[in-house]
Formats: structure tokens, sequence, C-alpha cells
């Protein structure tokens, strides 16, 4: 029974010695021991989505017969660049068209200047007889001509006004 006492009392000097040694001496270890694994697990339909946290890369874990068998997921790389590379050709144009729009509209041009008057004291210019005289402009010509429509009209009118005038007098 000594023996036994004695094997009992040594085990359990080994044992708390061993958990001693193996429980954290730093706030260092604890740390480490919070911080995340590789790979981090997602449940989905029939097993697990598991994204490893340093490369970036997706598999697809199932329970087969003999064990678990994870498959990485295919990834469109080339697609996802080419959208990538679009959406920054993209926000590139809209910056520009912003600073567009913050910068100051161009000057605008000075008026045409007409010519300057002649002075007072100088003679009238003159005008050759048998030169044809240039045809108006297109503008002025078409408001001559809704001039003339308009008088024309006015003078109809009050003939009309004039002749009801008088056949109602009689």
């Amino acid at each position: 029974m000594c023996r036994l006492t004695l094997t009992i009392a040594l085990l359990a000097g080994v044992a708390s010695a061993a958990l001693a040694q193996s429980a954290p001496a730093t706030p260092a270890a604890d740390a480490v021991a919070t911080k995340p694994g590789r790979f981090t697990f997602n449940r989905v339909d029939d097993g697990f989505l598991r994204l490893d946290n340093q490369t970036g890369q997706v598999a697809y874990c199932t329970s087969r017969g003999i064990g678990w068998a994870c498959r990485m997921v295919p990834e469109d790389r080339a697609a996802l660049e080419q959208q990538i590379a679009r959406l920054q050709n993209e926000i590139a144009a809209l910056k520009a068209k912003v600073a567009t729009l913050h910068e100051p509209p161009p000057p605008t041009p000075p008026p045409k200047l007409a010519p300057p008057p002649p002075p007072a004291n100088a003679p009238p210019p003159a005008v050759d007889k048998g030169e044809d005289v240039p045809p108006p402009h297109g503008d002025l010509a078409r408001a001559r001509t809704a001039f003339e429509s308009a008088w024309q009209r006015l003078v109809d009118l009050i003939v009309i006004f004039q002749r009801d005038m008088l056949g109602r007098g009689s």
C-alpha cells in the first residue's frame, strides 16, 4: 500500500509540473492563442466552405465515406481583373469630369465692336450711282416681309370695319 501511495504522489507531482510548464507564462503567449487560424469554415448545404486566410482561396469540403475531401472552388480571375480595370477607368473618368465641373468657365470673348462713327466735320461717304446696292441681309428681308404682311392685314381689317359701320348706319 505504501508503494501505491508513493506512485500516486509521484504521478501527481509530475502531472502538476507538466501543467505548470504548459500554462502560458506571458501575455504574448495569450495573444498567439487568440490569433485566428489559417482557415475559416462556413456551413453550406452538404458541407463547408473553407477560406484560406493567408491566400484567399476558397474550397468546398464534403464528407466522403473514408473522410473529408476539399475541392478548390473555381474562380474566374480574368473576369474579375477586367471588371476591376473597367471600374478603375470609370472612376478616373468621373474624377476628371468632377474636376472640370469645379474649374471656372472659360472667359467670354469680347463683344464685336461697331466701327467708330465718322468725325462730325468729315464729308459723307461718296456713293457711286453706277453700282448696285447690295441686297438686304436675309434676316432683314424676312423682317421687312413680315412687317409688310402685318400692315396689309391691318389695312384690310380697317376697310372691313368701315364697311360694317357704314352698313349698320344706313
